[in-house]
């Protein structure tokens, strides 16, 4: 984290490639525990990226359930995989490990992205892989795991994975009711709530426009749309949220953050606490997962997971 600390940009393209390289060699170092996880692989459609790992706990939990993660990977809708090549080939197992051992059982689906898809593409996968679960959860029993929390799944994304979560909360028609109901929580971490080319430029201009069909159609899709315009009832069906944003993350996540929480605040006439993970940029955030460092964000994740 030392490392982390030292770079000085906040923005993702200048931190990327810096800040996976310091955690290459920790989690190098954890390898053999991390692939020790148990992990399946299952196909939940028919397009060549409608894949998800699944990683179970060791062990059972001694009372109730096994309660179930899914988590959405980031990549500006342009980039990501569930599995990456050689040095960075634990990164996301890193994450599915940490949870698998606190006692969850951890989904990673893959969805498509751009050029192949637009909005909402992707968030129909994420959907589908959600439904294939409900429909099928023999592929959640492994060993001594058996019984499943099929009724009190949560959803967890990260950057362009947290506009997916946010998205399959709150976009009308998107998913239906009797999978939402199967929502009981949701982490959304450092999200793409909002866009404001002058004060909160979060989004790549080809992004902008490829994917979102310009910024008009981005001002009637974005999280921040969804929830502005959002039923009462519509809201009061939402499941518990609990936003994370990253100490360091680049400024105008930080606003459009603070924006989406006031107005969850205002909508749900609740008050929803914020994870703040310190020292962390927006890219250490989840690299740092098993490496014994940067993990208190994590902690305080899985103890409001445990708790609700």
């Amino acid at each position: 984290m030392d490392k982390v600390a030292e770079l000085k940009s906040k923005e993702i393209y200048e931190i990327l490639f810096p800040s996976i390289g310091f955690f290459l060699p920790l989690l190098e170092e954890k390898r053999a525990e991390i692939t020790s996880t148990p992990k399946k692989t299952f196909k939940y459609g028919e397009a060549e990226r409608h894949k998800l790992d699944i990683y179970y706990p060791s062990e059972a939990p001694s009372t109730g359930k096994t309660p179930i993660i899914f988590f959405i990977y980031g990549g500006g809708f342009a980039a990501g995989d569930r599995s990456q090549p050689p040095p960075a080939d634990l990164g996301y197992g890193n994450l599915a490990n940490y949870f698998s051992r606190k006692g969850f059982i951890t989904i990673i689906p893959d969805y498509r992205l751009m050029p192949d898809v637009s909005f909402p593409g992707p968030m129909e996968d994420v959907k589908s892989a959600v439904k294939w679960i409900l429909e099928n959860d023999h592929a959640l029993r492994n060993g001594n795991i058996n019984d499943p929390d099929t009724d009190g799944i949560f959803l967890m994304g990260h950057s362009a994975g947290g506009v997916n979560v946010a998205t399959i909360l709150l976009y009308p028609g998107l998913v239906e009711r009797e999978i939402l109901s199967k929502i009981k929580g949701a982490v959304i971490i450092s999200a793409v709530y909002n866009f404001d080319p002058q004060t909160a430029p979060t989004t790549a201009p080809d992004v902008l426009d490829k994917f979102w069909g310009g910024y008009e159609e981005f001002q009637k899709k974005s999280p921040y749309a969804l929830l502005k315009n959002a039923s009462e009832e519509a809201v009061g069906k939402l499941p518990k949220i609990l936003m994370v944003e990253s100490e360091n993350d680049p400024d105008s996540f930080i606003t459009v953050g603070t924006q989406w929480q006031e107005l969850l605040d205002e909508k749900t006439k609740e008050k929803h606490e914020k994870v703040i993970a310190k020292g962390h940029n927006h890219i250490s955030i989840t690299w740092a997962l098993s490496t014994g460092q940067g993990e208190e964000w994590a902690e305080k994740v899985t103890e409001w997971l445990k708790g609700i």
